[in-house]
């Protein structure tokens, strides 16, 4: 029996340890993206019992656009830069810094647009309160990147904490003193700027030490190779995964969002995990790739994979348990209770399929297959776009949700055929 007990444990032990790994990996970089994603959770539920429905709908609104903005920050900036700098065991010092005058353009852009749209759709207080938070939120973002990027995490993750901290000291005070949609802006810009300092006064000036003509000219060569493919799968991405968010607050109004911003509410952790994951797995698959060991990069995506399924699972039984036993914390009189049910549960199915695409994804972006990738994101584009506004035209705006389902399905197929495909490949070159 004591053999046998012998024979038994280590397998036990390595699963353990197997398991051990797996938290330790993602420990720093999940736990600071949750804390950022619980922080996003406040402040949207602060705005549902202080804001009314159009309120609700354009905070959530401008929440998605600063989303969208990380996203193109990953295509246009931290992708390449990740990859450039992990591509050579050695980089000279100053070799990529064009990056940094550009990423300051796409964070004034970045800016402007939420400007844009807190004035037409709330007033000018908002505008300029979301303005300069759209701005820095895409300063520190990249920050984050670069801390990734050069493996060092626990910059990336004292930047998130302080972040959190600062939006739930606002929280706290605004709770006492009450706070509009533009006092609301104000406590995400203040979080963005201490959480921007985070990354020093050296990360910063490297932004303006060089002149964007230049920084443009010496970015050219990294925009057609690997950018522009880049920009058009996360353009047609967004298209496909945001549709309903455009669709219902262009062709319903922000009120007839706002049951589909809390339905959405739930599943925001998993979405920032989604990314902050990706920016700490995309270097180790591509230096995995440099150095020619396909193996390391498909365990690395299945691990990646598996993790964001069990954060999933545990997203879906906080929302259920929230929904049913304490549905006063996202709920007012306002909002309609089968209307938020239906948008949750369309919600969670949305996040899964993200779930099992994203490893692929990335890892298929390490692989350099920017092009066949954004040729997948076009096609699921179209069948999304022609989904969701049919959908919003003909039935309950919250039944959009399931035309982003349907285009994000599409997308998911086709790049598990590229995987697939690559996969082949490399079963038979080893």
């Amino acid at each position: 029996m004591a053999e046998a007990q012998a024979a038994e444990s280590p397998p036990a032990a390595g699963r353990i340890q197997k398991i051990g790994g797996v938290f330790g990996r993602f420990g720093l970089a999940s736990l600071s993206s949750a804390v950022v994603s619980v922080s996003h959770l406040l402040v949207q539920l602060f705005s549902i019992h202080h804001l009314g429905a159009s309120g609700i709908g354009v905070l959530a609104f401008l929440l998605v656009i600063i989303q969208f903005g990380y996203s193109l920050s990953n295509a246009l900036v931290s992708t390449p830069y990740t990859i450039a700098v992990n591509q050579e065991e050695e980089v000279a010092a100053g070799a990529h810094d064009f990056f940094f005058p550009v990423n300051l353009l796409l964070c004034l852009s970045q800016g402007l647009t939420c400007a844009v749209i807190a004035w037409v759709m709330a007033s000018p207080a908002a505008a300029l309160v979301f303005g300069i938070a759209g701005t820095l939120s895409l300063v520190r973002w990249f920050g984050r990147s670069n801390a990734y990027a050069h493996h060092a995490p626990m910059r990336a993750a004292r930047s998130d904490f302080a972040y959190a901290a600062t939006i739930l000291i606002g929280l706290l005070v605004a709770s006492r003193t009450g706070a509009d949609l533009a006092g609301i802006g104000a406590i995400i810009l203040l979080a963005g700027l201490v959480g921007m300092l985070c990354f020093g006064t050296a990360y910063l000036r490297r932004h303006v030490a060089m002149k964007p003509a230049r920084a443009l000219r010496q970015y050219r060569t990294v925009w057609k190779e690997q950018s522009a493919w880049t920009l058009v799968g996360v353009l047609s991405t967004e298209a496909t995964s945001n549709a309903h968010s455009y669709a219902v607050t262009l062709l319903a109004g922000p009120a007839a969002f706002a049951p589909i911003a809390v339905g959405m509410l739930f599943f925001r952790p998993v979405n920032v995990c989604i990314t902050a994951l990706t920016q700490l797995e995309r270097p180790r698959m591509t230096r995995a790739i440099a150095r020619g060991d396909g193996r390391a990069a498909i365990q690395s995506e299945r691990i990646f994979m598996g993790a964001l399924v069990m954060l999933w699972l545990a997203t879906c039984v906080l929302a259920a348990i929230v929904l049913y036993g304490f549905p006063g914390l996202i709920l007012k009189p306002t909002l309609d209770h089968s209307l938020v049910v239906t948008a949750v549960m369309l919600c969670a199915l949305l996040s899964l399929v993200q779930c099992l695409q994203t490893p692929m994804s990335v890892l298929t972006q390490a692989r350099k297959a920017f092009r066949p990738l954004a040729a997948q994101s076009m096609r699921s584009c179209v069948v999304g776009l022609v989904a969701v506004t049919a959908l919003t035209l003909t039935v309950a705006p919250v039944l959009s949700i399931a035309g982003v389902v349907l285009s994000q399905f599409v997308m998911m197929l086709g790049i598990w055929r590229l995987d697939h495909h690559w996969r082949r490949q490399q079963r038979a070159e080893g």
